[in-house]
């Protein structure tokens, strides 16, 4: 995020499923490559994924004006703004540890 780099996802295990849904359908940051909840959850972590779904997944990445390009972008600039003065993470590490050091004994 923090370069604006799009990412194609193809989530194997675990929580990359989670991870993989929330930057394609919630974040619309990524393309998938393949992802298959089902057969994942039910152990089937040997599927095959063709050369020609790599390709299609690829190729919606690679496209100039995509919308994923779009929200990339705008992500990229989200997080840098974050870290600036008074940014939202920034502010919030300092009101976490005036909060930790108010509370020592």
């Amino acid at each position: 995020m923090w370069y604006g780099v799009p990412m194609a996802v193809w989530p194997l295990s675990a929580e990359q499923q989670m991870n993989a849904f929330q930057l394609v359908k919630d974040l619309g940051v990524a393309v998938e490559i393949k992802m298959d909840y089902q057969r994942n959850l039910m152990g089937g972590s040997n599927m095959i994924v063709t050369a020609e779904e790599i390709e299609n997944g690829i190729r919606r990445l690679m496209q100039s004006q995509s919308e994923i390009r779009v929200n990339v972008a705008a992500m990229k600039l989200t997080s840098r703004m974050a870290l600036v003065e008074n940014g939202s993470s920034l502010d919030f590490v300092g009101r976490f540890i005036e909060n930790v050091m108010s509370n020592m004994s």
